[in-house]
């Protein structure tokens, strides 16, 4: 993660990689669909696109959704290739829709109810969380406290201890997400994380929102052995070499 090499080129202190992963249920989805008509003539495209219209804010106006939104009515000519040749078939009328759930139970029926009322396209169902930027928050902290967790066992194992942070560079989390899929892509085993902290109160939900954080954090070695590295005049940060003064 850090290069190809395996010297350490300006030593300083221990410099290590935290990261976390949450996961929890969602409390809101959105689902974005779509009513197209294809007719031989605009006009006929357009008004068919707009007869289904009425009949899906007929079903919207009686659903207990959040929020939803239709887009403005859009044309577009529509081709087919048949012998090598690219012929127009007619026009397509095309409307966009956006509906937000808070019932999250809700959705069968009312992915279901869009399509019986002309919706002919689903196009995602998205889910979210509204708790966003305060797990985001808490990740970036839980990352901080996996690296600081992992440099003490470094630094009990060299028998040294670590002191105040001298550097905290902030890692994008989607290269936790990039190494699962390689390991997966590999043959590794998929299902195990690549986070080094994830709290036991993550959601098992499938759907669940993952947030992750990582952070490379840079500690000062205290005692003996930040001595003995000033002394063969190693770059630690604000240890200086000092000569001394030859008496008058």
């Amino acid at each position: 993660m850090f290069g190809n090499s395996n010297t350490i080129e300006h030593p300083f202190g221990i410099t290590v990689f935290g990261s976390t992963l949450l996961r929890v249920a969602p409390d809101s989805v959105t689902v974005r669909a779509a009513i197209t008509r294809l007719e031989e003539k605009p006009v006929d495209a357009f008004a068919k696109a707009r007869e289904a219209e009425r009949g899906v804010t007929a079903f919207l106006r009686k659903t207990p959704v959040k929020e939803c939104g239709l887009s403005r009515i859009s044309l577009a000519q529509e081709y087919r290739f048949s012998n090598n040749e690219r012929r127009p078939i007619g026009y397509v009328a095309r409307i966009g829709l956006t509906v937000v759930l808070t019932e999250l139970d809700q959705i069968e029926h009312v992915v279901s109810g869009l399509v019986d009322a002309g919706v002919n396209e689903i196009t995602s169902t998205e889910f979210h969380t509204a708790k966003l930027k305060e797990l985001r928050a808490r990740a970036r902290e839980f990352a901080v406290l996996a690296a600081r967790e992992k440099a003490e066992i470094y630094a009990a194992a060299g028998r040294v201890s670590i002191g105040e942070i001298l550097h905290i560079q902030d890692v994008n989390p989607n290269v936790l997400r990039q190494e699962f899929h390689v390991t997966a892509a590999r043959g590794g085993q998929a299902q195990e994380s690549l986070a080094d902290n994830e709290p036991e109160q993550n959601s098992l939900d499938p759907s669940a929102i993952q947030v992750g954080a990582a952070v490379i954090v840079a500690y000062r070695i205290v005692g003996s052995a930040a001595r003995d590295l000033a002394s063969r005049g190693g770059s630690m940060p604000e240890i200086r070499r000092t000569r001394r003064r030859r008496p008058r």
